[in-house]
């Protein structure tokens, strides 16, 4: 029988899933044939054809296995191995292996793969004899079987078989031997009929239908996951699974000691609902609650307003549209709540019940599509929100952010609304906000009187890939800000350096911006960035002019300055100290690297990537920024390349010293020498060094050999 699987509470939604869901006699194939109890298999006991032969139970197959039934192994062996002696097909040769696995007489198992040369068949079915194995708990043969054949896992139909019948017979040594050992998949189901699974071959199901708690948790805390037929078909055995291997508990916060606390873990299970029975005689307990990576559409009523000692609840990655509705504020009960994380779920809203949360310190509904925050209309008499300080809507559809629920945010530290279709953004208002994000929006403009209440607390800020064609000074008059992104805007210039306060910054992004762009359409030929001497510049080559504070050379340690239409590289970045990132590439009008470069000793990242630097030979370039700054370092000094050794000779008199010296200088052999007592010189050029990044170009020595000369004679250099 085929029947449809539709999600509850979503009777227009097409079907999730086709199943066979026949009797278990019909699932399975040759169940009958095999008796648990006493240990015997009646293989062969029908004929079973293979291409066009046909194995028929013989009186060798009926002696072996009377011979395995009295306990008389060595005669079973001995009958095992006339018989391969006897015959050369394979397919009589398996039924033998079938038959050894099932008494699990690892010792003939081993003669029939080893010297019999037996190959295991690959094919998924109740004869395999590694099913066979599976099924009777024989975990040693399974082990000699499965590593018989060339990669194990991937025979995955003949594993997801095995799996199942493990499963349903409650071998978990079995069970996690497949899954852990080769790959076995828990989710898979073994046997299909009609193109549809069969449910009895689906693992979990079989566990749970035959009573086997110990595979069935195994198999959920391993990848396995429930579905509406299990739920349905064993809503105890679920029930029991959930409440007692899924729950956590503690002593209960200011209760007696007899109240335990209890942490509700049911994430990532696939439960395609939540039943109340589940939950109701231990709502008052309750003090987390995480339903988070399921097939959620709705929720019983209790969750979460009627959890009283809630204190974190988790809904996140479902299928939610909406909340439990409640008609007044009276139905809220769940006071003590402080953490609420409801992203990717498919909320229009958020609940107006949060509003009354007045402990409530976090709140994540990222990944959504809520095109505004609260319904308004049904949002009176609320006094919730006031201690909130983590508030996370980004990755939604909200145009606005309305300030009448803002403002209420007294304790807000940290504001997400990146990645939503926002225009303006909101006024400050009175809370020690820290990090504000605003990425990927379609901000024009930002509000001027940022200082009023963040001066001295917000720290992070990030207004990138938006609209801003320019900012308010006040961004650069946050006291406490250490990282500041504006990357991806329309910037052309920054506010005056002269009233900049933020010192303590150290992260600054200006990257795929139009910095350096003039308004007459041309760049400027220089830039000044970070000084505190006043300039005038007129004629053509007046524009943009940017410039930074001083005091940034003792803070700022990576800066953001590529994608751009920087002209040069401003001579005051040379005196950030403390810089260790500087990233310069695709400015196209940047043709030079300042020599001044090469005084940063903390820079490691130095990015020139599409810029054609002609001050700096492209080997150089290729070494990576240590080999830059110092090259641009030997530029510096005004250094040259030197190709002379300094040497000194040492040795008794009238040995030759001054003779050696002639020789290496003129080249020539004196005519007073010797015949017996010559010296000549050899140039020689050295192997680039192992390990050494620099290039070693005519690096070449003068060799003087030394006839007949003292021993005391040497070389120094």
């Amino acid at each position: 029988l085929a029947v449809t699987l539709l999600s509850v509470g979503s009777s227009q939604l097409r079907p999730r899933m086709y199943w066979c869901v026949g009797t278990e006699e019909s699932a399975i194939c040759r169940e009958s044939d095999m008796d648990p109890q006493n240990g015997t298999v009646d293989m062969g006991g029908k004929q079973s054809t293979v291409g066009e032969v046909s194995i028929i139970q013989t009186s060798v197959t009926e002696s072996i296995q009377d011979a395995y039934k009295a306990g008389d192994t060595s005669k079973a062996q001995e009958l095992i191995k006339l018989s391969c002696e006897e015959t050369a097909l394979q397919v009589e040769k398996c039924q033998l292996l079938g038959i050894a696995a099932a008494y699990g007489d690892l010792q003939a198992v081993r003669y029939l793969l080893k010297e019999a040369l037996v190959t295991l068949p690959t094919e998924p079915n109740d004869d395999n004899a590694a099913v066979v194995a599976a099924y009777f708990g024989h975990k040693d043969i399974v082990k000699e079987l499965l590593d018989s054949l060339h990669g194990p896992s991937t025979c995955q139909q003949l594993l997801n078989w095995m799996l199942a019948i493990a499963c349903q017979q409650g071998h978990l040594d079995i069970v996690k031997l497949l899954i852990r050992a080769y790959s076995a998949d828990p989710e898979s189901c073994a046997v299909r009929r009609n193109e549809f699974p069969v449910l009895i071959r689906l693992p979990l199901y079989a566990a749970i239908k035959a009573g086997n708690e110990d595979v069935a948790v195994f198999l959920l805390r391993n990848g396995a996951f429930f579905c509406s037929y299990i739920l349905m078909d064993s809503p105890e055995s679920s029930k029991h699974l959930l409440r007692k291997y899924f729950i956590e508990t503690s002593p209960l916060p200011g209760s007696a000691p007899a109240k335990t606390a209890l942490c509700v873990n049911w994430s990532n299970l696939r439960l395609p609902w939540v039943d109340l029975d589940w939950l109701i005689d231990i709502s008052c307990q309750i003090t987390e609650l995480d339903l988070s990576a399921n097939c959620l559409v709705s929720l019983p009523s209790v969750i979460p307003w009627g959890l009283i000692n809630l204190r974190k609840l988790s809904l996140a990655d479902n299928q939610l549209t909406e909340l439990p509705s409640i008609q007044s504020s009276d139905e809220i009960i769940c006071t003590r709540l402080l953490e609420v994380d409801v992203s990717s779920n498919r909320l229009s809203t958020l609940p107006s019940g949060f509003l009354h949360l007045k402990n409530l310190k976090k709140l994540i509904a990222s990944k959504n599509y809520m095109e505004k925050l609260f319904d308004e209309e049904n949002t009176t008499n609320w006094i919730g929100l006031r201690k909130l300080q983590e508030f996370d809507v980004s990755d939604n559809r909200l145009v606005e952010l309305p300030t009448v629920f803002l403002y209420c945010f007294k304790s807000l530290n940290i504001l997400n609304v990146s990645r939503n279709q926002l225009k303006v953004f909101p006024d400050p208002w009175a809370c020690p906000l820290k990090c504000c994000k605003a990425s990927r929006n379609s901000l024009e403009f930002l509000p001027d009187a940022l200082t009023i209440f963040w001066k001295n607390h917000l720290r992070e800020v990030d207004f990138s890939e938006n609209s801003l064609k320019e900012v308010p000074l006040g961004l650069f008059q946050l006291e406490a800000l250490v990282s500041l992104k504006l990357l991806g805007n329309q910037l052309v210039t920054l506010p005056s350096q002269d009233k900049w306060n933020c010192k303590q910054l150290k992260s600054l992004d200006l990257s795929k911006n139009q910095l350096g762009k003039s308004d007459e359409g041309f760049k400027t030929k220089r830039i000044p960035f970070f000084t505190t001497k006043s300039r005038v510049r007129c004629g053509p080559e007046a524009g943009p002019f940017l410039e930074f504070p001083s005091f940034l050379s003792d803070s700022l340690e990576v800066l953001y300055l590529n994608d751009n239409q920087l002209d040069s590289v401003p001579q005051s970045v040379c005196l950030l100290k403390g810089l260790t990132e500087l990233y310069l590439g695709n400015n196209p009008g940047i043709r030079e690297l300042p020599p001044e470069l090469g005084q940063l000793a903390n820079l490691w990242q130095l990015d020139i990537e599409e810029l054609n630097i002609s001050n700096v030979p492209a080997e150089i370039r290729k070494e990576g920024p240590k080999t830059v700054l110092a090259y641009l370092r030997a530029q510096l000094r005004k250094a040259e390349k030197c190709k002379l050794m300094k040497m000194i000779i040492i040795g008794p008199p009238r040995q030759g010293k001054s003779t050696l010296i002639e020789i290496l200088q003129t080249g020539k052999v004196p005519q007073m020498m010797h015949s017996d007592a010559t010296i000549r010189t050899t140039k020689w050029e050295l192997p680039k060094p192992v390990g050494h990044k620099a290039k070693v170009k005519n690096n070449r020595r003068s060799l003087a050999p030394v006839g007949c000369l003292s021993p005391a004679v040497s070389l120094l250099g």
